[in-house]
């Protein structure tokens, strides 16, 4: 009869397994498609865009503006370069929801600052709380190395859990 051996491997061994098996089940982000927002200040306009973790746009994408009361106060789509401009709100904390209509949303949390339009004229200001697209579209190098330490390091294991059957008689 064919069975495997798991009576011979040490119960670390299977912990350990376990363990990395599940925390493979739970990535912390997956960045496939992910869809990255940002957002400037710049002559009293807010100027968003929108883009994937390829760096290419994302066009057509619904963009929903809440006030801190979750009231909607905008909602409009980006253009063919994923991009959108209107007129900055009254000064406060705002959340931007961005929408594709395929199943990728993204959020982010911007802050209007109080300063009169003569301070913000031909200023590129940062105003979102996401990472800014130059860092969205970086090669997530660490992500990478420790998704295939894990493959490797389960791999092992598994060779350790299921060695070939030993012979009974």
């Amino acid at each position: 009869m064919f069975y495997y051996n798991l009576g011979g491997c040490s119960l670390t061994y299977r912990l350990l397994f376990a363990a990395l098996f599940l925390f493979s089940l739970f990535p912390a982000v997956a960045l496939a498609h992910a869809m990255g927002v940002e957002v400037r200040l710049k002559n009293n306009q807010i100027h968003i865009e929108v883009f994937f973790h390829d760096n290419s746009p994302a066009t057509g994408a619904i963009v929903t503006i809440e006030n801190e009361a979750g009231e909607k106060i905008l909602s409009e789509k980006t253009d063919k370069e994923g991009k959108l401009q209107t007129p900055a709100p009254v000064p406060g904390k705002y959340k931007i929801l961005v929408n594709d209509g395929a199943g990728h949303v993204s959020s982010t949390s911007i802050i209007i600052p109080k300063t009169n339009s003569a301070e913000t004229n031909n200023e590129n200001l940062l105003i979102s709380k996401s990472p800014d697209r130059n860092q969205f579209i970086q090669t997530p190098w660490l992500g990478i190395a420790v998704g295939l330490a894990t493959i490797a390091a389960l791999g092992f294991i598994a060779s350790r859990l299921y060695q070939s059957p030993k012979s009974h008689s």
